[in-house]
């Protein structure tokens, strides 16, 4: 998911109009400072080509695009696709500078006049939805069946898993994890410790970046031993919007 959109003027650093759509949440005027302090670097880099990449915040990635005085930012999941975002930031501001090119050039300082823009960002950003990529989370079989016990508990409540709820339960063991995969696979040859080990975070919650951090491993390592598991026989996959 897109949890912010920034519209900041490029001359005052003034935040013109923000959108919130998801849960990480910044001090606008501090963004605002920091955000125009980065566009000033690359400008200079770039000599002004107009465009700075994506720059990984570790949790989630910023990207932002400036033109004609004018830069639009936003703080998304890695998940999301950084050119679709990229491509709904640019549109962004070709329509905003299409509608205030003129209103920029002798601007008193007041923001009420962008208000009703923010309507357009909305739709362009689909409510922070635009570049959103569903995540395959694995599960071993052995909790299969409980997790969707679960998951049907909480669907006739009115309630559905999502990627934002991964951030407040990935951290937390589920009852079910408890169940072991025989220790057969070790002595047989198919696992090793560690990757028996691993295979037990596969618990439906833990996407393969939050396996990496948990047991200290390079994500790529993770997901090879996620393909092997899943050769193996042992995975089923959840999707996750």
């Amino acid at each position: 998911m897109i949890h912010n959109v920034y519209v900041i003027d490029q001359n005052t650093g003034i935040c013109l109009i923000y959108r919130k759509y998801g849960s990480i949440e910044f001090n606008q005027d501090l963004v605002s400072g920091f955000i125009t302090a980065l566009k000033d670097f690359s400008f200079e880099f770039s000599k002004g080509s107009g465009e700075l990449k994506v720059i990984d915040m570790q949790v989630f990635y910023l990207i932002l695009v400036f033109k004609k005085g004018v830069l639009v930012t936003a703080a998304a999941d890695k998940n999301d696709d950084a050119r679709v975002t990229h491509k709904a930031l640019k549109d962004v501001i070709d329509r905003f500078l299409e509608r205030f090119v003129d209103e920029l050039q002798n601007w008193s300082g007041d923001v009420r006049i962008f208000r009703d823009f923010s309507e357009t960002i909305d739709k362009i950003m689909e409510n922070g939805r635009v570049a959103e990529i569903p995540l395959n989370i694995p599960i071993l079989k052995i909790y299969k069946k409980d997790f969707t016990k679960s998951q049907n508990r909480l669907a006739k409540k009115g309630f559905v898993l999502t990627e934002e709820d991964l951030r407040d339960i990935s951290d937390k063991k589920p009852e079910w994890t408890s169940k072991r995969l025989p220790k057969q696979v070790i002595t047989q040859g198919f696992l090793d410790e560690k990757q028996y080990e691993i295979a037990h975070l596969a618990d439906g919650f833990h996407t393969a970046r939050d396996i990496a951090e948990e047991v200290g491993l390079p994500e790529s390592r993770i997901q090879v031993i996620i393909d092997h598991l899943d050769n193996l026989g042992l995975l089923k996959f959840i999707e996750i919007q």
